[in-house]
């Protein structure tokens, strides 16, 4: 079979950059496409596998009250719980890095073989919890050994949320909650708001003026910088519809969007922070050791731009990156903008086209243009195969 086009130009002139998205997508319907072609049944025997035989350890928690059963979900669409469910942490952020995987399956089956793959690529990041998979990628396995990461990676983002979710255990709004929220017009109240238009500045000053009326352990921080107009708060919900009812007029007037997350912890904060002694149990427990001298390509963090080809402990820097570290796009942008050798297309693997938006909406920020194609669209994943 002869290479798709813009892989062949890429493995003369190096120039892929790949990048993942974030928390707040939908992902079963992407998922489930995948699931029943039937032509990935390795990597989803080795994905699902990972999650059941944690089982015996993960439910009953406060993270999956309802149990995490996504093989069943795949095989029966009418046994999915609700949206809300599937949207929250420790259910969303193994399934969402599941379904970029496939994604990532599908490119490589249309004929980005892994080797070539990491050839043709220059640079990589990823949206918030998309930083772990890029380093999957770029970790350059194959056959068995590939599959043994997917087991390892599925694991390490599964108790990603399960310990989150139990350092941080509100799971719903109160009956309150919810009807504070729905009587400011932003209902489904979250631990993560975004908060769309006006520059950061602004909207800092606004935060800085109601955390002064808020206890150390309440409250709001910006917690993610995702384009120069659009940013996320994280705090308690009842804290973030405090923020909101102070602020409705003035958020009216200038149109100002308050739209909470599909997701139930408030990371990128410090209030996320009790998490990691739980977590280093579990990294010892399943064994995930990667490091980031095992890198074939650079990796770059979207708090501080670093390259986790020289990070120390990437097991341990990966999560502190996602669960605690403030998220400014425009670094990984910037890295991509100003990469040598030259990026020629960043190549997204959603899920969704979210992740792809922001990425252009933060080069156009910093006064760059490259072109994004996201696998999820049809349109990009045809172009990507041609």
């Amino acid at each position: 079979m002869s290479k798709p086009q813009i892989l062949q130009q890429s493995l003369e002139k190096p120039g892929l950059f790949v990048q993942f998205g974030g928390q707040g997508a939908p992902w079963y319907k992407e998922l489930k496409k995948y699931y029943d072609s039937g032509e990935m049944k390795p990597f989803f025997d080795a994905a699902l596998s990972a999650i059941e035989e944690e089982f015996s350890i993960i439910n009953g928690t406060p993270g999956v009250p309802h149990g995490l059963d996504a093989r069943k979900w795949l095989d029966d669409e009418s046994s999915i719980p609700s949206e809300e469910y599937l949207g929250c942490a420790a259910v969303s952020i193994p399934m969402i890095q599941m379904t970029q995987l496939a994604h990532l399956e599908a490119l490589t089956q249309a004929g980005y073989d892994r080797p070539s793959l990491v050839q043709a690529t220059v640079g990589g990041t990823g949206h918030s919890q998309g930083l772990i998979p890029s380093t999957l990628v770029s970790l350059g396995l194959e056959g068995n050994d590939y599959l043994e990461a997917v087991k390892k990676y599925t694991k390490y983002v599964l108790y990603i949320g399960i310990r989150s979710q139990e350092v941080f255990p509100f799971f719903d709004a109160t009956a309150e909650e919810a009807k504070q929220a729905e009587e400011l017009g932003a209902a489904n109240p979250a631990p993560m708001v975004a908060v769309l238009g006006e520059d950061h500045a602004f909207i800092e000053d606004l935060v800085a003026k109601e955390n002064s009326k808020l206890d150390d352990d309440k409250r709001i921080y910006v917690s993610l910088y995702n384009s120069p107009n659009n940013r996320i708060l994280s705090s308690h919900r009842s804290s973030l519809i405090q923020f909101h009812a102070a602020n409705k007029a003035a958020f009216d007037e200038k149109k100002v969007k308050f739209v909470y997350l599909r997701t139930t912890c408030p990371f990128h904060s410090p209030l996320m922070e009790p998490m990691m002694p739980l977590f280093e149990k579990d990294l010892e427990r399943i064994g995930f050791d990667y490091q980031g001298s095992q890198l074939k390509f650079p990796i770059y963090s979207f708090f501080d731009q670093r390259n986790y080809q020289t990070e120390a402990d990437m097991p341990r820097g990966l999560a502190t990156d996602m669960v605690l570290r403030t998220l400014y796009w425009d670094k990984p942008m910037k890295a991509a903008a100003e990469h040598s050798p030259a990026v020629s297309n960043i190549v997204d693997f959603g899920p969704g086209k979210t992740s792809q938006r922001l990425s252009m909406d933060s080069l156009k920020g910093i006064g760059k243009e490259l072109p994004v194609l996201a696998v999820a669209f049809a349109k990009d994943f045809k172009q990507l195969t041609e």
